[in-house]
C-alpha cells in the first residue's frame, strides 16, 4: 500500500472509531474503508513466508553458524509459526485500534486508555477460554406447572410425625400424599427448609415411621428444597389416577408454596 492509500485509510479510520464518527452516514466512504482494509489484511498475507520457506528456514545451516539444538521428534512446525503470526497480526490490530482511538488524547489518558483495554483484551481471552472448554449441561426440560398447593387448615400432621409438631410444620396434600414442610429440625428433618412426602395411608399409628416410599429434599444455598416422585405402582392410587403411568413429578418449594410440575410422561433418552 503507497503512502496515499495508507494516509486515505488512516483518515477514514478516524472517521469511523474516532470521537468524532460520522462515517455512518457516507455509504461511500465506508465502502472506500472495506476496500483498503482488504488490500492491507491481503499484502500482509503476502508477506508472510510461505510453508516451505518456514520448514526451510527452521533446518540448521548446513556450516553449523547459528544452528540450533533440536530434539527428536520437536521439529518447529509450520502450524505453530502460522498460529503465532496469527497471534502478532491479531495484537497489531488491537493497537492500530487503541492508536487510532487515542490520538486525539492527552498522553496520560492515552495511556490510561491503553492499559484499560490491554487488561480487558487479556481477561476476555481467559474467559472465552474457560466457557469454550466447559461442557455445557442443559437444565431444560419438557415439564410443565401442574398446581400450586396452598397452606391449608383442612391437612392434618400426624401425632409425632418424625418427631415434628403441628407447630413445628406446615402440611400440604396432593391426591393422597402428605407433605410436610418444616425447618425447625427433627429426628428426620435437618436444621433448613426441608419437604418430605409419603402415602397417608402408610403413616404408622405413632406417626414415627412409614410402611413404604418416602421422598424428601432439603434447602441448599440458594437452591430450594425440591423431591421428585416417579409416576409407578409404590404411589397413591388416587395420584396414579391423575397421571399416565411413567414419568415423574417434581414438587418445589416457594415461600409457603409448593410448585407442581410433571415431565409429560418422559422418558430418559
Amino acid at each position: 500500500m503507497d503512502d496515499a492509500s495508507a494516509a486515505e485509510l488512516s483518515r477514514l479510520r478516524a472517521r469511523a472509531y474516532g470521537p468524532d464518527a460520522d462515517l455512518a452516514d457516507d455509504a461511500a466512504a465506508r465502502s472506500r474503508l472495506e476496500e483498503l482494509e482488504a488490500q492491507l489484511r491481503a499484502e500482509r498475507e503476502a508477506q508472510r513466508p510461505s510453508v516451505a520457506a518456514v520448514s526451510r528456514a527452521s533446518e540448521p545451516p548446513a556450516d553449523g553458524v547459528g544452528a540450533r539444538s533440536v530434539t527428536p521428534g520437536g521439529d518447529t512446525s509450520a502450524t505453530a509459526v502460522g498460529a503465532e503470526d496469527d497471534e502478532v497480526a491479531a495484537t497489531s490490530r488491537v493497537w492500530e485500534l487503541v492508536h487510532t482511538l487515542t490520538s486525539r488524547l492527552p498522553p496520560v489518558a492515552t495511556a490510561i486508555v491503553a492499559v484499560s483495554i490491554a487488561g480487558a483484551v487479556a481477561l476476555t481471552a481467559s474467559i472465552v477460554w474457560g466457557l469454550a472448554s466447559l461442557p455445557v449441561i442443559s437444565q431444560t426440560t419438557a415439564s410443565r406447572q401442574v398446581a400450586t398447593l396452598e397452606v391449608s387448615d383442612d391437612v392434618a400432621i400426624p401425632e409425632g410425625f418424625f418427631g415434628t409438631t403441628s407447630e413445628q410444620a406446615i402440611a400440604y396434600e396432593y391426591y393422597g400424599l402428605l407433605i410436610v414442610h418444616s425447618s425447625a429440625g427433627g429426628t428426620f428433618f435437618g436444621d433448613d427448609d426441608c419437604l418430605l412426602a409419603v402415602d397417608t395411608d402408610n403413616v404408622t399409628a405413632d406417626g414415627q415411621g412409614v410402611n413404604g416410599p418416602l421422598y424428601y429434599g432439603c434447602r441448599t444455598g440458594a437452591f430450594p428444597a425440591t423431591f421428585e416422585v416417579a409416576l409407578d405402582s409404590s404411589v397413591p392410587a388416587e395420584l396414579r389416577a391423575q397421571f399416565p403411568e411413567g414419568g415423574a413429578l417434581q414438587f418445589v418449594l416457594h415461600g409457603d408454596r409448593i410448585g407442581v410440575f410433571w415431565d409429560g410422561g418422559a422418558t430418559p433418552a
